[in-house]
Order: C-alpha cells, then sequence, then structure tokens
C-alpha cells in the first residue's frame, strides 16, 4: 500500500457520518425574511476603512427575528495569494454587550461550522428533532460577546480558491485566526482591548489552545484583545494512539463483547508502536489503521471495526446508535437556500460534512504534541478543560490520564486534589458532575454527556463556562 493510499485513509472519515439522503426542511423550520445574496467579503470594505457600509450589509436579521439578538456574519479574507476566507457569525451578548467579555468559539472534526455550536450547543437559536427553530434560554450569549468561526480554511462555510490554502498545521490555522482577528478588530473596533476567551471542542480546543498560546507568546501585530481564559471541551490532547484507545469503555459500556474489547486493543497496540518508530511511513500507516478502526465510514467505504464491532453508526456516546435527530435537522436547515442568504454565505454554496482535500492536508497535525503549549497556558493563565462521562471517542478516564501527565507549577498539587461533585446552581437536585480546581486550572467532568457534550447537555456546559468566566462558584437559578 503507497503512502498516499495510505494517507487516503483519512477520507474514511466519515467522522461526522451525516445522514444520508438528500430530506426537505420540514414545516416546523418557519421561513424569514432575507434580500441578501451572494457571499459578502468585509475584506474590501475594510481596506477602505468603509466600515459603517460593512456592518450595514453584514447584520442578520434573522437572530433578531428569532431572538431579539443583533448578529452580523460575512467572510473575511485572511490570504489573498490563496483566496482563503474565514466565515463568522459574531452574535452580541444580551446583557451589557457593550462592556461584556468577547468569545471565540471554534468547531472540532477538523471541518465541523461553528454553527453547530450556534444551533445545537449554545447559541441563541435552537434547532429541534423537527426542524423547528427556538429561542434558548441558556444560551452562553447572555454574558459574552460570541464570535462563531468556522476554521479552518475550508471548513464550514470558509474556503479557498486554491489547495495551497489548506492548512497543514496547527500553526498555518492559528495565523489565519490572528489575521481574522487583526481585521475583526478593525471592523468591530468597540472590542479594541477587550477581555477575550477562546474556546472549543474536541480537535477544535487543539486550536484554541494554540491560538492562547501564539496571543500570550507573541504580542506583535494589530490584537489589542486581552486573554482572560482558555476553554477546552472533550479536547484531542495528548497522542491520539492514547486518547482515542476506547477499548476498555466500550467494552465496560456494553458495546463490545470481551473478544472485541481485544480486538481493538490489540489494534491500538499495533498504532503505538507503528507511531513511536520514528518512521514516517509507519506513522502515517498508524494513521491509516485508525481511521479504519475509529469512527463512521459511509459508503461506498466498508464499516470501519468499531461499526462492526457495536453495530453503530455514531461514535459519540452509548446513548444513540444513529446521529441524533436535531443534528440531523441541523445539517439540513444550514444548507437551505434562505438561511445562506441570510448569512451572507450565497445560496449556491453548500455546507459540508467534511472536507477531503482540508482532512487530507491537515492529517500530519494528528503527530503535532500541544502538551508544551497547554503547560505554558496552565502556568500563565485561566484554564477550563471539560471531558463527558459517555465519550467514546475520548473517554474521560484517558483524558484524564493526560491531564494527570502534564508537568506545570501546580502539577503535584493538581494530582493529589480530591475532585468535588459539581452542581450547577443552587437548589440543584443531585449533582452533574465533577470538577478539581487547582490555582486556574479547572478540569470538569460533565455526567451522561457524550463527546458532543455540549449538545447532550446544553444547560450544565453554559453554566460550566458561565462561572468560569465570571469566576463564580455558583450560578443564580434560572
Amino acid at each position: 500500500m503507497t503512502a498516499a493510499s495510505l494517507w487516503a485513509c483519512v477520507v474514511l472519515a466519515g467522522i461526522l457520518q451525516l445522514a444520508s439522503g438528500s430530506e426537505q426542511l420540514p414545516s416546523g423550520a418557519e421561513p424569514f425574511s432575507s434580500t441578501d445574496s451572494g457571499p459578502l467579503f468585509l475584506t474590501p470594505f475594510i481596506k477602505n476603512c468603509s466600515f459603517d457600509e460593512a456592518r450595514n450589509q453584514s447584520r442578520v436579521k434573522l437572530f433578531q427575528e428569532k431572538a431579539n439578538a443583533t448578529a452580523y456574519s460575512g467572510f473575511i479574507t485572511v490570504n489573498e495569494t490563496t483566496g482563503s476566507n474565514l466565515f463568522f457569525l459574531l452574535i452580541e451578548a444580551q446583557n451589557n454587550s457593550s462592556e461584556a467579555p468577547l468569545m471565540l468559539w471554534v468547531q472540532g472534526g477538523p471541518g465541523l461550522s461553528s454553527l453547530f455550536g450556534q444551533f445545537l450547543q449554545n447559541g441563541p437559536i435552537g434547532i429541534n428533532a423537527s426542524g423547528g427553530l427556538f429561542h434558548r434560554n441558556l444560551t452562553i450569549q447572555k454574558d459574552v460577546n460570541i464570535v462563531y468561526l468556522d476554521v479552518p480554511v475550508g471548513a464550514g462555510f470558509s474556503f479557498t480558491r486554491n489547495e495551497s490554502g489548506f492548512a497543514r498545521s496547527l500553526q498555518d490555522i492559528t495565523v489565519d485566526i490572528r489575521e481574522f482577528l487583526s481585521q475583526f478588530e478593525k471592523l468591530f473596533c468597540e472590542y479594541s482591548g477587550r477581555d477575550f476567551y477562546v474556546a472549543g471542542e474536541s480537535y477544535g480546543a487543539r486550536y484554541a489552545v494554540s491560538l492562547a498560546h501564539s496571543l500570550k507568546t507573541n504580542r506583535s501585530g494589530n490584537i489589542t484583545l486581552k486573554l482572560q481564559g482558555t476553554i477546552g471541551g472533550v479536547g484531542f490532547f495528548g497522542s491520539v494512539f492514547q486518547t482515542a484507545d476506547s477499548s476498555s469503555f466500550l467494552y465496560a459500556a456494553s458495546m463490545v463483547t470481551q473478544e472485541g474489547r481485544n480486538q481493538f486493543a490489540t489494534q491500538f497496540e499495533i498504532m503505538r508502536q507503528l507511531a513511536s518508530s520514528g518512521n514516517t511511513t509507519q506513522f502515517q500507516m498508524a494513521v491509516g489503521l485508525l481511521f479504519q478502526t475509529l469512527f463512521n465510514s459511509i459508503p461506498p467505504y466498508p464499516p470501519t471495526l468499531f461499526q462492526n464491532l457495536t453495530l453503530y453508526n455514531s461514535h459519540a456516546s452509548p446513548l444513540y446508535s444513529e446521529m441524533p435527530p436535531d443534528m440531523v435537522q441541523y445539517f439540513i436547515y444550514a444548507n437551505k437556500s434562505e438561511f445562506k442568504k441570510a448569512i451572507h454565505v450565497g445560496e449556491d454554496v453548500c455546507l459540508r460534512y467534511y472536507n477531503e482535500s482540508l482532512i487530507l492536508s491537515l492529517a500530519p497535525d494528528l503527530a503535532y504534541d500541544v502538551s508544551p503549549q497547554i503547560e505554558f497556558l496552565l502556568n500563565e493563565s485561566r484554564v477550563l478543560f471539560y471531558t463527558a462521562q459517555m465519550d467514546t471517542v475520548f473517554p474521560a478516564t484517558n483524558l484524564q490520564a493526560y491531564f494527570r501527565s502534564l508537568n506545570w507549577t501546580y502539577a503535584s498539587e493538581y494530582r493529589n486534589a480530591p475532585r468535588v461533585p459539581w452542581k450547577p446552581y443552587g437548589g440543584c437536585q443531585g449533582m452533574c458532575g465533577y470538577k478539581i480546581t487547582v490555582h486556574d486550572f479547572t478540569e470538569a467532568m460533565l455526567l451522561g454527556a457524550g463527546h458532543y457534550a455540549a449538545v447532550d447537555k446544553p444547560d450544565e456546559a453554559y453554566y460550566l463556562m458561565r462561572e468560569f468566566i465570571t469566576e463564580n462558584k455558583v450560578s443564580p437559578m434560572c
């Protein structure tokens, strides 16, 4: 098998395994007014200092109509040579937007649109299992101005006109985000010098860590935002061949037999041996084996070992074997012409569930260890990492073991610290998770949540982030 074909195994990534078929938008998703059409590129306005015109054209009426929220969206060009453009959606805070912090939210995949977070996790507009929109009461946008950013280039609605514009490393992604923030501050100058949080889930947690580290260590450029904290949920940290080894968890959850657990464990042991050889070709073989083992493939690719052993077609949680209906409805809705016109991406574009070119380009990043950046942040900044009790992709025990392996100033204190029950608000019946807080580091575990933690437990994820941002120990009852 050639190296190229081994890398192509990554395409088995049905990582996002969208349900097949071209379903129509259910009647529950109401139409809304939109007069905009075609993609809106804001960089030319920024260069010409036509800020008022850019803001007027980028307004998103949908959020005013459905959630009484002020929102803007469009594309910012981060590399003119390659024609690389990042899509963003800014939603102003409900409370005291002129002083509230700014949060950047990035999704995982790599390749998921950050709109996944807006509609399914923490934004003011949600979508239900029937495809209907609703106003989410507990939204992080209550407390922060939030920018949903489709990153890297090629994720969600972000795109490049030249394949050389796809990121080949985490550093490439960070450079693009910094360029985005530099232009964003010019267009929305009210955020200059504002307190800033960066947050991401799964693969997106890597982007969050890398950007936070860059902002702390490289103050060059025009970014004046003041980093106050980093949030990483169910993150891809450490060696993927360690943290993604779910053989014991799958067995404990009765998803595989003892023989299946042994098969899984053997596959991961082979991967670890290949990856540790120091040989590029053998590392590529380990990656190919990884994507034949985990996640979910879709025809014409053969099922993965996970699918064959568990008979599941969703690799997120033991609690559902297929993609949840609200998630399916989100993908359908996000590809509706009226919605795409409303957010200024143009009705002719398609929200892809994964981008083969992006995945192939970024595949070498699997070998990159972000531990030094995490250790730096633990010493220099506030950090919240949360895991999920039912995560079958990165089991909580694996990530907790990884956190204990990190070396930083308060590492010994952290390793010996007791975890405490976490109740998100006074009067809460029972508990919703566990927390360990040492110095400026909080590690939390959400009960009953799978890999899409904030989809499964959106209220709890909201309270967790709110506590971190406001530094309140107990959130008020809502």
